[in-house]
């Protein structure tokens, strides 16, 4: 294990340093029973992070909420006839690592291993089994099923938790985004391995699924090992298309009760999805106004800098396979909630109607075009960046051009993508706490 960390820490120092101005040159093609597959190779250290993709996230629930992270909790917990405990220790023999996530739109399964001829092989015929051959164990699934309803409760101890949750449900109303990923506590109680077998077997299918292969080895074995992998799924069909929200007809007002010191505050409304015209000149004012961790953006300066409101507040333009969110968030003392609410809004609106200035529009510049390498710095990365792209149907093009097209964007441009999108008299407020 080491050797591996030792491993992760060079790559990363590798691709900071040279993949910054390096083209990224990919191959694609499907295999036999019809998966997409991305593949770019990078010599560099001899890891092969593999990452496999189905449009199958909590948007494809329908009325059993939370059945797509079951699903995939169960997904490791027993594979042809053998236990999760073996299946764990022998991964961990390889040196490889797995990582099981999902979202609204999508579930997502990572490997990352060593491409020493065995560990490769090893590795690769387990990940193999994880996705195409999973028991779904009735003790497994009533452990998992346990485990995600402690989780529920869980969020139910959190006013953060309770706040997005009550954002997504009021901004989404009846759209497939308004549950809570997790599922609530009702719904997974109604789950049972029958629902997650019909799940799987809907949506775990090969022409519902992108690889993205990204690491030491060469064309060839990238064919070899996308094979493999999907040789035991069904071809099936892509997953239906998530229809667009409906934006909100006017303004709303959300207070949720919860006992503490603080009063956590969402603010926003629907956005854009990956294909939106403005979608960097949204990036870029997004950035001013209140994006990253910046220190020195709009509602920081208004809200923390000036009057003390707040410890950190920050503003999101999140694009999602349908319609995304935008979303203003903090926490403030309870006394103080109803002027962090008002400075908030106010800096929203004469953010809208006068725009960034020039400085602002070249620190965003700076930051977005300086990070933007960073955020390659890694197989993993890289892998997650192709995914993204791919499964979004973004340009090719898109790594390749983000920097340019962060350059070129102008405050005039800023400032009509803002009034087109931004609603300041439609805005879903919700507030966890109690008013001062």
């Amino acid at each position: 294990m080491k050797k591996f960390n030792l491993i992760i820490t060079t790559l990363m120092l590798v691709f900071s340093s040279s993949y910054a101005t390096t083209p990224f040159k990919t191959t694609s093609w499907h295999t036999k029973t019809g998966a997409l597959v991305i593949f770019y190779q990078a010599m560099e250290v001899p890891i092969l992070d593999i990452t496999i993709a189905f449009a199958a996230g909590s948007a494809y629930d329908l009325q059993d909420f939370g059945l797509s992270t079951l699903t995939l909790k169960l997904l490791n917990q027993g594979n042809n006839g053998e236990d999760s405990k073996n299946i764990a220790e022998k991964l961990a023999d390889t040196g490889a690592q797995y990582e099981a996530i999902n979202n609204q739109d999508m579930v997502v399964l990572n490997l990352k291993t060593l491409t020493d001829a065995k560990p490769l092989n090893e590795s690769i015929e387990i990940y193999k089994d994880i996705i195409t051959h999973p028991d779904f164990r009735e003790d497994a699934f009533l452990q998992e099923k346990s485990q995600q309803l402690m989780a529920i409760k869980q969020t139910l101890e959190s006013p953060e938790a309770i706040a997005n949750q009550a954002f997504f449900q009021m901004l989404y109303k009846d759209h497939p985004y308004a549950h809570p990923v997790i599922g609530n506590k009702d719904s997974v109680n109604n789950l049972t391995v029958d629902k997650v077998k019909n799940f799987y077997h809907k949506y775990f299918v090969s022409k519902n699924a992108i690889i993205v292969l990204v690491g030491a080895i060469n064309e060839q074995n990238a064919r070899k090992i996308s094979e493999k992998i999907t040789k035991d799924l069904p071809e099936g069909k892509e997953a239906e298309k998530i229809p667009l929200a409906n934006e909100l007809s006017e303004e709303m007002d959300i207070e949720v009760p919860f006992k503490a010191s603080q009063t956590v505050i969402y603010l926003g409304q629907l956005a854009i999805t990956h294909h939106d015209p403005n979608y960097f000149p949204l990036l870029v004012g997004n950035y001013i106004l209140g994006g990253g961790s910046s220190l020195d953006s709009q509602l920081s300066k208004e809200l923390r800098e000036k009057r003390g409101l707040t410890y950190g507040v920050s503003s999101q333009i999140a694009p999602m396979k349908a319609k995304g969110p935008f979303i203003i968030s903090f926490s403030t003392k309870r006394a103080n909630t109803k002027e962090a609410l008002e400075v908030a809004r106010d800096t929203l609106t004469e953010f809208i109607n006068n725009g960034a200035n020039e400085e602002e529009l070249v620190a965003a510049k700076q930051y977005l075009t300086g990070s933007f390498p960073l955020s390659l710095a890694s197989n993993r990365n890289i892998a997650n960046m192709l995914l993204k792209i791919a499964f979004y149907q973004m340009p090719d093009d898109f790594m390749t051009t983000y920097i340019e097209k962060i350059n070129v964007v102008t405050l005039k441009e800023i400032k009509l993508a803002l009034e087109l999108l931004i609603k300041p008299n439609k805005l879903l407020q919700v507030s966890v706490g109690k008013k001062g």
